[in-house]
Formats: C-alpha cells, sequence, structure tokens
C-alpha cells in the first residue's frame, strides 16, 4: 500500500481513482457531489460596512449571528493589495519542494502543537484522512510568535469557491464575493452566548482541477481560561447550556473527536 503523509502528494500526481489510498477516500455521506443541495448558492448574510450607523450594523451582525452564526464583510478598509500579498506568499510556500517545506513541519508526530507545517488539524475518524494539508502561526500576542515555523522563503491566481454550510439539514454552497471576510461564531461564541448565537457547520471542498486555499484566522481565548455562558444570559428560565471548561480541555476534546 503507498503510504502517503502529505495531501499535497496525492494532489499533484495524475493518479486514477482507483488507485487513491483508502484512508483519503471519504464515505459516500460526506461527499460534497452526493450531499451537495442542488440549488443556488445559499444566501448568506452580506454586511456592508460603508453603512455608518452602528447601531444598524450591531442589529444586523446580530440577526446573522443568531440566524446563521456565519456572515460576510464587505467594504471593510483592508486594501486588496494587502489580500493579494498574504494569498501570494500562501501560494508560493506550498509550491516549494516537499523536502523545504517539511523543515518547517510540526514536528515530533507526537507534539501537541498544530503551529508549523502538517495535517494535524484534521484528526482521523474511523481510519479517514482530511483533505488537508496547512500552514499555522500564531501571531498573537507578540510572545507567543515562534519564529522556528515562519519560512524564510518565498521571500495568473485564480479564486474559487468552495466553502458550504449546513442549513435547514442541507448543505449549501457560499457564493464567493472578492476580498469579502468571511466570519465564522465559533464555539466559544455560541457557549457564551448560551446558545443565542450559532456555531456554522461548515466544511470546505477540495477541487479536482486547480488548487484551493483557505487563509482562516482564529480568535481563541488563553488556554486556561474557563469558558462557560455568561452570567448575564443564564437565568431560571433560560439556564446555562454548557458547562464551564478551560479552553484547552475544550481544544483537546474538540481534536480528538472526544464528547464536549
Amino acid at each position: 500500500m503507498m503510504e502517503v503523509e502529505r495531501v499535497q502528494g496525492i494532489a499533484s500526481v495524475s493518479i486514477p481513482k482507483d488507485t487513491i489510498p483508502p484512508e483519503f477516500i471519504r464515505p459516500e455521506n460526506e461527499q460534497p457531489a452526493l450531499t451537495t443541495f442542488p440549488a443556488q448558492a445559499a444566501e448568506v448574510p452580506v454586511i456592508d460596512f460603508v453603512n455608518n450607523d452602528e447601531k444598524e450594523l450591531v442589529d444586523l451582525i446580530f440577526d446573522a449571528s443568531c440566524k446563521w452564526g456565519l456572515f460576510q464583510i464587505v467594504n471593510h478598509d483592508i486594501p486588496s493589495d494587502v489580500i493579494r500579498k498574504l494569498q501570494d506568499v500562501g501560494k508560493e510556500f506550498f509550491e516549494l519542494t516537499q523536502h523545504e517545506k517539511e523543515i518547517y513541519a510540526n514536528k515530533p508526530p507526537g507534539a501537541k502543537s498544530v503551529e508549523g507545517y502538517g495535517t494535524k488539524l484534521q484528526k482521523e475518524v474511523e481510519g479517514k484522512k482530511g483533505w488537508v494539508d496547512h500552514l499555522f502561526h500564531k501571531i498573537w500576542p507578540p510572545a507567543a510568535i515562534n519564529y522556528q515555523f515562519w519560512p524564510k522563503n518565498p521571500p495568473s491566481y485564480s479564486f474559487l469557491k468552495g466553502l458550504q454550510v449546513f442549513q435547514d439539514n442541507n448543505w449549501y454552497d457560499v457564493k464567493y464575493i472578492p476580498d469579502a471576510l468571511i466570519v465564522h461564531v465559533g464555539d466559544q461564541i455560541q457557549i457564551v452566548s448560551n446558545g443565542k448565537y450559532k456555531s456554522v457547520l461548515h466544511r470546505t471542498m477540495v477541487n479536482k482541477e486547480k488548487t484551493r486555499m483557505s487563509w482562516p484566522v482564529f480568535l481563541e481565548p488563553p488556554s486556561e481560561l474557563e469558558v462557560g455562558p455568561h452570567p448575564k444570559l443564564v437565568s431560571d428560565e433560560n439556564p446555562p447550556k454548557y458547562k464551564r471548561k478551560k479552553y484547552s480541555n475544550y481544544v483537546y476534546c474538540k481534536l480528538n473527536k472526544l464528547p464536549q
């Protein structure tokens, strides 16, 4: 059996479907071609920051967070050329040779950190591997930056839709809007809001014709902070729906597919 540690090792070579290692073949109930609802892209809320009415913006974000757990922001004042530079650097890194990329791998294999180059962000479930390689950095606070994992290299780009959200018991494509920021309400916000805001179930798809990359930014609490419903959102009529838990314990359960 062919042993493959990195997804790019499969994606970068042309091999027949029946020779793809079985650990990379997802069950039918997870395959987008069989599970995506055949309709137009989902009407995910788009919030325009050109609006100067702060109260209206807050109301729009509140409504989107409650109903969708996801929204897109346009006219956010991040220059397009800054976004392009980020995208170009990511693309150039993954075009390095495998040997060059492995210099920044998150080793040893048993290490807890996901920082650096690797595949640790996706835990194997029932022996199936995720179709993703990543380069993960901590960038705040400055004291947490580990330059061991910051590559010295790299000193016609096409955009692909690939995000899907689960809504009304169906998977829907999310419309691609150039330069828009996609904001996900994460699990911790759902917990703090005592379930008022929704942590949307979402997934990204691979493309058999072109390379697809994402540039996610995670905002997370300190590892030892206990996260639970905010006291002002809990009452006799609305009791806490979640137990308080250290964020580090939550992450461990999440990465290892354990019940929370």
